[in-house]
């Protein structure tokens, strides 16, 4: 079984935009991140619950939440990491880090997002997974976390400590928490030329409960982003592997990174992914 969904600010950062988009083209997935350029866990009570009503009312199930934490630098002197921070300040104090985990679980629990993406932390580590796994800030939010029963999914990000597959594997090594799972995003490995293959899988797949699918190609000016299925990543293949290999349910949410176009873009990779699992028999 599966989902497919989309990040709305994905599609536009107007909320109306994106919901009528969404309804358009029959999806009724949908993760948060920034609405009118306002990340998700500096909004007050009175827009969580307006925007809880408007996705509501529009019959959209949010799944989860892309949250930014974890994506700061890990100490006041951590050296400057080029990154996309939707408008998230990462140079935090530790009160800070701690007060906008809190507000975080805090709104995820009044919208009922069951799942919050996270990082590891801007930079390098040579042992990233038990550094990461060792972090204070992780356990105090796992225990938040489990308190309100949510999820936290770490995503592999290039910029982040953990960001290639042994990275990944060390890390779910050391914590056994279930309320920790893996936000598998297929085309940040394959950045970093590793792929997503089955003794990859075999080692992860138990903590893989999402997906996020995004795709380019590289040109003689660098990586440009395109549509799903339209790309150099062989998602027909990919999908189809972890689909075979996941014995509970999948999520699978698209990323375009389109910086014009979104919503041309955006509807080009929820075709291009349903057609891929459709081919792919998943």
């Amino acid at each position: 079984m599966y989902k497919v969904g989309v990040n709305f600010d994905e599609i536009s950062d107007d909320i109306h935009i994106a919901l009528a988009v969404m309804k358009k083209q029959g999806v009724t997935y949908g993760e948060l991140r920034t609405i009118e350029a306002k990340n998700f866990v500096f909004w007050t009570d009175d827009e969580v619950q307006y925007y809880k009503t408007i996705i509501t009312m529009a019959g959209i199930e949010l799944v989860a939440a892309a949250t930014p934490l974890f994506k700061w630098y890990r100490t006041a002197d951590s050296p400057e990491v080029r990154h996309d921070n939707f408008g998230f300040d990462p140079r935090l104090r530790e009160e800070e880090k701690r007060a906008v985990i809190a507000r975080t679980i805090e709104i995820a629990t009044a919208m009922k997002i069951p799942r919050l993406r996270i990082f590891s932390g801007l930079g390098s580590s040579d042992k990233a997974g038990p550094v990461f796994a060792s972090d204070p800030l992780l356990h105090y939010a796992l225990e938040l976390a489990s308190k309100y029963e949510i999820d936290l999914y770490l995503e592999n990000e290039p910029v982040c400590i953990i960001h290639n597959k042994q990275d990944v594997v060390d890390f779910f090594n050391q914590v056994t928490s279930q309320h920790m799972k893996y936000w598998l995003d297929v085309a940040n490995l394959i950045e970093l030329n590793e792929m997503v293959d089955d003794a990859f899988l075999s080692q992860v797949i138990a903590r893989v409960g999402y997906v996020h699918v995004k795709d380019f190609i590289n040109t003689t000016k660098g990586r440009k982003y395109v549509p799903v299925g339209q790309g150099e990543i062989n998602y027909r293949q990919i999908l189809a592997d972890i689909r075979r290999s996941c014995p509970h349910e999948l999520i699978i949410t698209i990323e375009t990174h389109a910086k014009i176009n979104k919503i041309e873009h955006s509807i080009a990779s929820i075709k291009g992914v349903r057609l891929l699992l459709k081919d792919g028999e998943v």
